[in-house]
């Protein structure tokens, strides 16, 4: 009965070492918050793993052998037993950020830790034996009562101290952060309390007898020591709950690795973890009742198995995130070249490529990208290259017909069916794996769709530019033909019918025509011609007329570059005129929104690398009411960009708006 009480025992704490192990390592591979607290919640689940390690290889050569050895070969796991519930309280109020939200808990882990020191010091200098040579159990003799109390207060204030920070979590906003944080409290609570009663178990274990509550068992076990492994294994099963509801905890909601957003996969290996260490713990149970009790054996292999896994996947990590930091260069390089190279050069490590279209796509001018840059254009024959028989859409290329290239892959795309992409050998003179292969098949694809959309948007700005000049032509031959010849016309027979004496015509028709003269002049007076008025006035005095008569009612002050005017005739007539409706609508607006206030509007102009015009002004309406208007500021802002301006509308402060016009230097 005693020799299967102690094999139980032993199992139980393979079990426990090894998940322990687990949540550290894994802990270690997914850490987010690099800090002191995050490492020292990793320290503390490893060396309570090794601590259980060390008492299940101990512990299988019974109790009896293991009280007779010298109290020096303990020293390590009681340093530990000291440490560990320390670690505890780390863990819940880093996690729950009471470190820098409370003070007073900054200030008991200043205490608790200055506790730890004096303990450990007490514990290596304190020698009431005279002798380190003594057995565990004749050490035991010799603690006195005041230390078994002062470290049963100190794990006492330690869990005591996590339970009343889990329950003055309060969350501070909807975030998803804190919402996880209020979600992980429960099984946190469930951890607390088991933690709670291993240490009141562990103190009717201490000091039970100096109560009266119970014998000591502790010296009794020398005799009958079932009693005391009852003891133990009750301390095991609430360590068993405590450790299994923290796997869940991590799993669910990441509470030591600092992440947001927990992994999918983490459940079901926490899962197999479990299955894993219950099924090395019963193999122990029966080569031990065989009697083979070797516990080195799982903890080693477990240990391993842990490790290599850790190693595995921080690699992974590490090329995972090598290739993101790539392709965020391939998606925001701006230009197609660009990023075709980034793909060739730091994803396929292709000495040479080529993104070639043997169907022409529409709108697009040069269908040909080729990586370097100039690497000559050839013309190639693949309709005698067999496909691979494993993938229909990669073609195998004779390096020598095909000037180095050795492989073609298709690549799906909406926009044609006969956009490929060619690649060269490596640079290191390996293969391309299967992953390299589609990564490049799909940023392929994305590729041609940003060269479709690319080229489209070229031709739009083009279409663009040549119907405002288009219009600004119609516009001019209405006004020469209303002036030049319907108006003489007009006028001509006005004369006529009245220095027609002889009354045929009815004065009436006279007064008609008369009448649709005028308003045709008035009509022309009121069509003045925006770019002609831009090129005789200029733009600045343009602009200040505007403000005379869009904001009559503001205090404008106007603050001009002296250089200004000379750098503004640079500009196209029709991107002067593009400037002027811009400012307009950006003055109209300041006007609008200043309120009641009527504060006032300030106007800077100058010229850096561009022309830069700023409108400030105060607020009068509500932030929110502004924010959610501007459709004319929209449409003019699209207006300047196909001429690659900018017009942003932007609050330093709830009270103020500024606009800004951005005209870059005209290519002459």
């Amino acid at each position: 009965m005693t020799i299967d009480l102690e094999i139980l025992i032993c199992s139980i704490f393979i079990f426990l070492s090894t998940n322990l192990f687990w949540l550290g390592s894994t802990t270690g591979t997914n850490l987010e918050k690099k800090n002191a607290a995050a490492y020292f919640s990793i320290f503390t689940l490893i060396v309570s793993s090794l601590l259980f390690s060390f008492s299940a290889i101990l512990g299988q050569n019974g109790f009896l052998a293991v009280s007779s050895y010298p109290i020096l070969y303990f020293f390590p796991g009681l340093i530990l037993l000291i440490l560990i519930p320390f670690g505890w309280f780390v863990v819940i109020v880093w996690f729950f950020g009471f470190l820098k939200k409370k003070g007073i808990f900054l200030f008991l882990f200043y205490i608790l830790s200055f506790c730890q020191l004096v303990a450990i010091t007490i514990l290596l200098a304190y020698n009431p034996a005279k002798t380190w040579n003594i057995s565990l159990f004749e050490y035991w003799k010799f603690v006195p009562f005041s230390f078994k109390s002062a470290y049963l207060i100190y794990i006492f204030s330690c869990i005591f101290l996590s339970l009343l920070c889990l329950f003055l979590f309060k969350i501070s906003d909807n975030s998803l952060s804190e919402l996880g944080r209020q979600k992980a409290v429960p099984f946190l609570k469930l951890i607390g309390f088991s933690l709670f009663g291993v240490v009141l178990l562990v103190s009717v274990l201490f000091i039970g007898d100096e109560f009266g509550i119970i014998e000591n068992l502790i010296l009794k076990a020398e005799k009958e020591p079932k009693y005391f492994y009852g003891f133990v294994i009750c301390i095991q099963s609430l360590i068993c709950v405590s450790i299994l509801v923290l796997g869940w905890a991590l799993t669910s909601y990441e509470i030591l690795t600092g992440r947001i957003l927990p992994k999918i996969s983490l459940k079901q290996e926490w899962k197999n973890s479990v299955y894993a260490s219950l099924a090395l713990s019963a193999l122990y149970f029966l080569f031990a009742k065989l009697g083979y009790p070797r516990a080195e054996i799982p903890i080693i292999f477990s240990y391993s198995f842990f490790l290599s896994r850790f190693f595995t996947i921080r690699k992974n990590k590490e090329v995972s995130s090598k290739q993101n930091k790539v392709l965020k260069k391939i998606l925001s390089s701006g230009s197609v070249k660009l990023s075709f190279g980034y793909l060739c050069k730091d994803v396929l490590e292709a000495t040479k490529a080529a993104l070639v279209f043997q169907g022409k796509i529409p709108y697009i001018s040069d269908t040909n990208i080729y990586y370097p840059e100039n690497t000559p254009s050839e013309t190639f024959d693949f309709s005698k290259i067999d496909p691979s028989p494993e993938n229909p859409k990669i073609q195998y290329l004779d390096k020598d017909r095909f000037s180095g290239f050795v492989i073609r892959v298709k690549i799906e795309s909406v926009l044609s069916e006969d956009a490929y992409l060619i690649l060269g050998q490596k640079e290191n003179g390996g293969l391309f794996a299967e992953e390299e292969i589609e990564i490049a098949k799909i940023t392929g694809t994305w590729l041609v769709h940003s060269l479709f959309l690319e080229e489209t948007g070229n031709i739009l700005e083009e279409l663009q530019r040549k119907k405002i000049q288009e219009q600004r032509l119609s516009d001019q031959k209405t006004r020469q033909i209303l002036h030049d010849e319907i108006l003489p016309e007009i006028h001509s027979l006005i004369l006529e019918i009245s220095n027609d004496k002889s009354g045929s015509l009815n004065s009436q028709h006279a007064n008609s025509l008369t009448e649709l003269h005028k308003r045709i002049s008035s009509l022309l007076r009121e069509m003045s011609d925006t770019g002609l008025e831009i090129s005789r006035l200029g733009l600045t005095s343009m602009l200040q007329k505007l403000g005379d008569s869009e904001a009559k009612n503001s205090d404008l002050i106007w603050e001009i570059d002296p250089n200004v005017n000379s750098q503004i005739e640079n500009y196209p007539p029709e991107v002067q005129e593009v400037l002027y409706y811009a400012f307009r609508e950006s003055l109209r607006n300041a006007v609008k929104y200043s309120g009641d206030v009527q504060s006032q509007i300030t106007i800077r102009i100058q010229y850096e690398s561009g022309l830069s015009i700023q409108i400030r002004n105060g607020i009068g309406k509500e932030l929110t009411s502004i924010r959610s208007s501007g459709q004319g500021l929209k449409i003019h802002s699209a207006l300047l960009k196909i001429f690659q301006g900018s017009l942003t509308l932007e609050f330093p402060s709830a009270k103020e708006a500024v606009i800004r016009i951005f005209l870059p230097s005209p290519k002459i």
